[in-house]
């Protein structure tokens, strides 16, 4: 296991495997890196893969402070500030995404060579005309309800929350599993991160991706429901949409192969 140690003293836990062009693989909320286990290999093959786990996720430092989309997106400029990299491909699941976006608030696209979207809107909260909110529709009355129930029922809405990210809903036991890996993250940091994210608008920010994006969307997401690639395809200036037909929330793990492929193909053409 490698480890960053970052500026206020949180170790950072990464791994780099493969040489070649550096791709860096950003997980979603409450998860880690792990969950990249079906895509890694082959895609280190061609390129250098680089997986981390957020402040307070999987294996990094647990910490009180610094969840926020922000404060991730600095540690995500540490690392490769660390590492040395240049020209890199951000991919971003979920939460991962909206990190990606924050980065770009921050540094706009420096040291970036492309990205990858999987799944997530630039914007969680209904608003009037705007038609890709979290589940179809997430006020803030739904968000309080959610949060408070994270907070005294965790086990039974996120086990709950996690059936909802697959096309075919999994088996009690992998349920479980994964549930097992998103209590890595404390409860508060778990929530500190959701409310930043949940009251994020990062629309503006769209247009300042001006480096090739790919766009990873589950057409059977119940996460984000609807034909939000097609949105976002004509607000970013240089994108492409990879629909997976069979797939929710997580192509890369509903579809491993194919995702591999789609997105390899994508890195070796940027």
């Amino acid at each position: 296991m490698a480890y960053l140690e970052l500026p206020d003293g949180v170790p950072l836990h990464y791994e780099d495997t493969g040489s070649g062009p550096a791709v860096v693989l950003l997980h979603g909320w409450t998860m880690n890196s792990t969950f990249w286990q079906a895509n890694t290999g082959p895609l280190a093959q061609d390129n250098r893969v680089i997986t981390v786990d957020f402040r307070g996720h999987g294996n990094s430092g647990k910490t009180e402070h610094g969840h926020s989309l922000h404060q991730y997106a600095q540690d995500v400029r540490a690392l490769i500030d660390h590492l040395d990299l240049d020209d890199v491909c951000l991919v971003g699941w979920s939460m991962g995404t909206a990190v990606i976006l924050s980065y770009v608030r921050e540094y706009g696209t420096e040291k970036l060579r492309s990205v990858c979207f999987v799944d997530q809107s630039p914007r969680f909260l209904d608003a009037a005309e705007w038609d890709f909110p979290l589940m179809g529709g997430y006020s803030i009355t739904d968000l309080a309800v959610f949060t408070q129930s994270v907070r005294h029922a965790r086990p039974s809405v996120i086990k709950q929350f996690i059936a909802a990210c697959f096309a075919q809903e999994p088996d009690q036991a992998t349920i479980d599993a994964i549930y097992a890996e998103t209590t890595k993250t404390h409860t508060r940091s778990a929530l500190d991160v959701w409310f930043d994210m949940a009251y994020a608008d990062l629309r503006a920010m769209l247009c300042k991706v001006t480096v090739p994006a790919l766009l990873v969307y589950g057409e059977q997401s119940k996460v984000f429901p609807g034909d939000l690639a097609g949105w976002l395809a004509g607000e970013l200036p240089n994108a492409e949409v990879a629909r997976f037909a069979d797939s929710g929330h997580a192509p890369f793990a509903e579809e491993p192969e194919r995702f591999n492929t789609v997105l390899g193909d994508f890195l070796s053409s940027c």
